[in-house]
């Protein structure tokens, strides 16, 4: 038997609404006869290009060989691992075949601004960013952006001008004679986060490494002092990303510093092996790749600070995740927090996950509170320098 990953994406994802009805907090619709004959509305509209992208097949042969499983005499346990590895495969194939989209570009490097505005050319500064490490590291590109990636820029930034995802400033914010400053309309920032999420997982590797180098506030540093935290950041979002199983941290952290070098990110010490120092052009882009990050640690801060504050069982599970939502709000108006998109009930229960298994229940679990509470603010810390 073979398992074939299939990637199937859109410029403009049709599903786009009720996901983000989802993510807000609304109950997921289930699927009915009624949903299948509004999709004939649906397909009616234009959402821009389609990519289909198939991967090598999968062999279920042999992978029982690698994990030495015979399937009829396999324990649940064994047969438990098999199905994850299965399924972390497949999802690690899918991603590797995801295409990455002008939207997709525009939306990541749109959220990286906040309330200060950006011009066209700051954000193309930071797109340029992208398409390097991108083509570093082989991703798929739509062709649009590999026949002329500024135009194909430009058309998706219009679009979401259309949308009202993106819109210009008030001409008194502006300084004159400067370029036209835009900026990502707050009500619309859940709906870019959506589309620069069909691009991120070729950005996680670099966004975690980053993240490792700004905490240690040096100029200059070692690939050791990076290796044992990636595998802590991994730990730590195994609820939003999938890691390739075959592919230790080691391997991710020593191909992202050579496309750092690459990039002249970073330049390697002339004397000391695995060594780096940091350009000082290097600085901006690490922390360009560093936030697409935030939004996952500030909704992981908001959980954490929920939970410092009520007890073990002050409400039924399902409960929880509401009075989080309220709980995120009053903390995004206090601003306690920056991004608007780290208000997602998907981010709120990973969240949870995560710390339920790391023995945290409640506001009890002191200890391990403070545990993951010095380990979010140095990381939240290195994102507002």
């Amino acid at each position: 038997m073979n398992f074939v990953p299939i990637f199937v994406g859109y410029d403009r994802v049709p599903e786009e609404k009720s996901y983000l009805h989802e993510l807000e907090g609304g109950k997921k619709e289930p699927e009915s006869l009624r949903q299948v004959l509004r999709a004939r509305r649906v397909l009616k509209k234009k959402y821009g290009r389609i990519y289909v992208r198939m991967t090598e097949p999968i062999s279920l042969k042999s992978l029982l060989d690698q994990e030495n499983i015979r399937l009829p005499e396999a324990s649940q346990k064994e047969f438990n691992t098999l199905c994850r590895g299965i399924g972390q495969r497949i999802i690690t194939a899918i991603d590797r075949a995801t295409v990455v989209t002008p939207h997709a570009l525009v939306a990541s490097a749109a959220l990286h601004f906040t309330e200060s505005g950006f011009t066209q050319n700051r954000l193309m500064a930071n797109i340029e960013t992208f398409m390097t490490h991108l083509s570093s590291q082989r991703a798929p590109i739509a062709d649009t952006l590999m026949l002329d990636h500024r135009e194909a820029v430009n058309h998706a930034f219009d679009i979401y001008l259309q949308r009202k995802f993106i819109e210009r400033l008030t001409p008194e914010k502006e300084v004159s004679d400067s370029e036209p400053l835009y900026q990502a309309v707050v009500g619309k920032r859940h709906n870019l986060e959506y589309y620069k999420n069909n691009c991120i997982s070729f950005f996680i590797p670099a966004a975690f490494t980053s993240l490792l180098i700004l905490e240690k506030d040096a100029f200059q540093f070692s690939a050791a002092d990076l290796r044992s935290s990636y595998l802590g950041l991994q730990d730590l979002f195994k609820n939003e990303f999938t890691f390739d199983p075959d592919q230790s941290p080691e391997r991710f952290v020593r191909k992202t510093l050579k496309a750092f070098i690459d990039d002249a990110i970073l330049m390697p010490h002339p004397t000391l092996p695995e060594t780096y120092n940091l350009t000082s052009a290097g600085f901006r882009k690490l922390r360009l790749y560093a936030r697409l990050l935030k939004p996952y640690l500030e909704s992981y801060w908001i959980v954490l600070t929920f939970l410092k504050t009520s007890p073990r069982n002050d409400s039924a599970a399902k409960d929880r995740t509401k009075k989080i939502l309220t709980f995120g709000e009053r903390m995004y108006k206090a601003k306690e927090i920056e991004r608007r998109e780290a208000l997602s009930k998907i981010y709120f229960q990973n969240a949870l996950d995560m710390f339920n298994a790391n023995g945290i229940k409640g506001a009890e679990n002191g200890e391990e509170i403070e545990f993951f509470t010095q380990k979010l603010k140095n990381y939240l810390r290195v994102m507002v320098r």
